[in-house]
């Protein structure tokens, strides 16, 4: 439970920022821009360290990095509430991305050596609610801990919530890994290992079109002429939807093959880019941020799951690089994103995410119904 509280808190930490930065901005009477770039700070410090911590989760233990990272978030986390500027913010935001870049990675690392790989499944799906929940939590919160304390006060509770949640970390049992990893070695198992390649490509594709394109539902909305508040609610039905998909998966792990939920989850992304294609309306947002989040819940965990087992031989360096290959799908999606946001060309962006949909569904179903578990 307490791994997935710690996942929880991680997507805290980067949920509570966005809403802030108005409010940070003002307070430091800096332009809104300049306090927005920590948001492409805390992106890219976070990509770039996964494999960072893995190679000395490897090398030292998964639980002791869980330890030292959590705890060097939390106390990232107590200097941001302290900052007065955009450049010391930004770098303790970066500090911060950098810490918690551990947790999730590591988390899973965890579960695949620990865990057979049916608890594994049900464990990622909880791992799925987790997230969503921490994402809706971390948004809420920090508005309302703002408005009535300040929004240093949030930096405040995530510190104090990180040290505790340290030192409920160094009662879990270290993960049997009798044979450390090392970097190189590791990278070149993954590099001639077919089946671990080609779930990388897959999740470089699930991140352009989970992540990266979906960030952009919002802001086809607004264009519209519905308000933020709208449009903040309408896609904020992703993260409902993941909480109740995720748990409902576990009365169906045992029934149904594993093939299906990338098919299920390849035809909810077909169905709800589709939708957006042709109107981009309130409903049709709404209908597409809920079928996505099903899509996260059933596709994105039996990816995870997946991985783990294909990558057995090189876990933690092959956990690190798929958390890169889902940034890098997400940056590619949001690039595309920006383009059609400054062209207005909202309906090809969602037209040509349908099509990439297709063969993506396509492509993942035949491959995973293929694919036969080592363990």
């Amino acid at each position: 439970m307490i791994l997935i509280i710690g996942a929880f808190v991680s997507l805290i930490d980067r949920s509570v920022m966005p809403p802030l930065i108005p409010v940070i901005a003002a307070d430091f009477g800096a332009p809104i821009s300049a306090i927005g770039h920590s948001l492409t700070v805390y992106a890219v410090v976070y990509a770039a360290f996964q494999l960072f911590w893995s190679a000395l989760a490897a090398r030292y233990g998964r639980v002791r990095i869980l330890v030292i990272s959590t705890m060097l978030g939390g106390l990232a986390n107590l200097a941001t509430a302290f900052t007065h500027d955009a450049a010391a913010y930004g770098i303790a935001r970066g500090v911060s991305a950098a810490a918690f870049a551990a947790t999730i990675t590591t988390v899973l690392i965890y579960y695949g050596e620990t865990l057979t790989i049916r608890q594994r499944a049900v464990a990622t799906a909880n791992l799925a609610a987790a997230i969503a929940a921490g994402l809706a939590a971390g948004t809420v919160g920090a508005g309302a801990i703002a408005q009535w304390f300040g929004w240093r006060w949030v930096y405040v509770v995530i510190a104090v919530i990180s040290c505790a949640l340290a030192l409920g970390f160094t009662r879990l049992q270290e993960s049997a890994n009798d044979t450390p990893e090392r970097l190189v070695p590791s990278l070149r198992r993954l590099a001639g290992n077919r089946w671990a390649l080609v779930i990388l490509a897959f999740t470089v594709t699930e991140g352009v079109l989970l992540i990266g394109v979906y960030n952009y539902l919002a802001v086809a909305l607004q264009t519209t002429g519905a308000s933020v508040l709208a449009a903040g609610a309408a896609t904020a039905m992703f993260g409902a939807a993941v909480v109740i998909v995720s748990q409902l998966m576990k009365l169906i792990l045992d029934h149904w093959a594993t093939w299906v939920l990338m098919l299920l989850a390849g035809i909810s992304i077909v169905s709800a880019y589709t939708a957006v294609a042709v109107q981009i309306s309130l409903g049709t947002v709404l209908t597409a941020a809920i079928l996505l989040g099903v899509a996260w819940a059933c596709g994105h965990t039996t990816m995870q799951t997946w991985m783990t087992d294909a990558a057995a031989d090189s876990r933690a360096i092959g956990m690190s690089l798929f958390s890169i290959a889902l940034f890098v799908g997400a940056s590619a999606g949001a690039a595309a994103g920006n383009i059609a946001a400054g062209t207005g060309h909202f309906g090809a962006l969602f037209a040509i995410s349908a099509v990439v949909s297709v063969a993506y569904a396509a492509a993942s179903t035949v491959t995973r119904a293929r694919y036969v578990e080592r363990e």
